[in-house]
């Protein structure tokens, strides 16, 4: 019998703010973490397990802190790290937060590593030791690795295949698949590192393929023709990520489905905690909009319990499993080509 495909599910846990405006580094509000306990309900209630990244400013504030603490006591739940740079000290008190520097990634190696310090220091603070990450607005490799690494993170989650955003600074992932990499470390790391990417791809395959198209269309003066709308529209070609904010969940078991035939060992459910209830961000901000994405949520859940061959799975398990794959076969896990 093939291996089962373990089934992620994981929330970027964050301040919410209105992400029209500017990256705040006080002004925000981590007020609905508390309520974060129902979605756990729910995803107890389907058998789901899920990976909490949680941020500096929630883990800054004491109810916020309190609320994920609780969590974490639950057998089936998983508190992982995520970053802000913008709100993560050390501040930069001269300098405005213009878009790029809200990327890690491109940020001097002293400040890279002494963001990440000050939030891996807040979990260990309130008594957690996070074993996976996700970079904030996906920001990730070189430096940050490093010190994953050199901390004991097993796990780093923020690869987005086959996509790339055209705002200085962003992380290019055109070229990145769906198949998780074990980044090879020194001797002295007593864990290697696994990038886990994002579920993200097409509704039709080869996704390489489709995924040059669709960003040379994208970005270029052909994007202005609204092309990549037309081939939607017509049932062509759509994107699919598995995120609860975006795209249709019609996609997501056809798609899931091509995933499992393609062999790739982890599929990946993310959402952010702000969109979970109304606030200021851009996708939940009434409670019509917070009810849509609950019977969304309940409606994906109820699909995936149907399907055979996925298993829930906490990030840490899954890699826990890579591993073990890797030991037995002498090589990364494999599977059919994207």
């Amino acid at each position: 019998m093939p291996e089962p495909t373990h089934l992620l599910m994981t929330v970027d846990t964050e301040e919410a703010w209105d992400w029209s405006g500017a990256y705040p580094t006080t002004q925000y509000s981590v007020d609905h973490v508390s309520r974060l306990v129902s979605f756990q309900s729910v995803c107890d209630r389907h058998g789901m397990r899920p990976t909490y990244f949680t941020n500096y400013a929630v883990m800054a504030d004491e109810d916020a802190r309190s609320a994920m603490l609780e969590l974490a006591q639950r057998p089936n739940v998983e508190i992982g790290m995520h970053i802000h740079p913008w709100n993560t000290p050390p501040f930069d008190q001269a300098a405005s937060v213009v878009p790029r520097h809200t990327y890690l990634h491109t940020r001097p190696d002293s400040e890279i590593r002494a963001k990440l310090t000050a939030t891996y220091e807040a979990f260990l603070r309130a008594g957690l030791r996070p074993r996976s990450f996700r970079g904030g607005r996906y920001s990730t490799g070189g430096a940050i690795h490093r010190f994953l690494s050199e901390a004991g993170f097993v796990a780093d989650c923020s690869i987005v295949p086959y996509t790339r955003w055209g705002e200085d600074g962003s992380p290019d992932f055109s070229h990145d698949g769906l198949m998780p990499q074990r980044i090879a470390q020194s001797a002295s790391v007593e864990k290697p590192l696994w990038a886990i990417p994002q579920s993200a791809g097409f509704t039709r395959s080869p996704f390489r393929l489709w995924a040059g198209l669709h960003n040379a269309i994208e970005h270029s003066a052909l994007g202005r023709l609204r092309l990549i709308g037309a081939a939607d529209r017509l049932g062509l070609v759509r994107r699919v990520w598995l995120n609860f904010e975006m795209g249709e969940v019609s996609d997501w078991v056809p798609f899931m489905k091509r995933l499992r035939r393609m062999q790739v060992p982890v599929v990946t459910l993310t959402v952010h905690s702000s969109s979970l209830f109304a606030g200021p961000g851009p996708y939940t901000r009434t409670s019509a909009e917070e009810r849509t994405i609950a019977e969304r949520i309940e409606k994906v859940f109820e699909a995936i319990g149907s399907l055979d061959g996925f298993v829930p799975a906490t990030v840490t398990e899954a890699t826990e499993r890579l591993e073990r794959l890797h030991s037995q076969a002498g090589a990364p896990a494999n599977g059919a080509s994207s």
